[in-house]
């Protein structure tokens, strides 16, 4: 098959994670691996969004919970 015979790819505008689900998938990250496994086949870029949001609130959990245990430590 050459790249001519290819159709290219679909694009969805609805495949894009609104601002409020960002925010809940960064609050509260199994909410995000829900919207991720829901979406992944359907709208992906959706998907990896809310992944990505949910990553960042986990790690960023991390980092909290260890500066909160070494400042009380002090």
């Amino acid at each position: 098959m050459t790249e001519e015979n290819q159709l290219p790819p679909q694009e969805n505008p609805d495949d894009k994670l609104s601002t409020g689900l960002a925010i809940l998938s960064f609050c509260i990250p199994i909410a995000g691996a829900i919207i991720y496994f829901s979406n992944k086949d359907s709208m992906p870029n959706k998907a990896k969004s809310a992944c990505h949001a949910a990553l960042w609130g986990v790690g960023i959990g991390i980092v909290l919970n260890i500066l909160g245990r070494l400042a009380g430590a002090s």
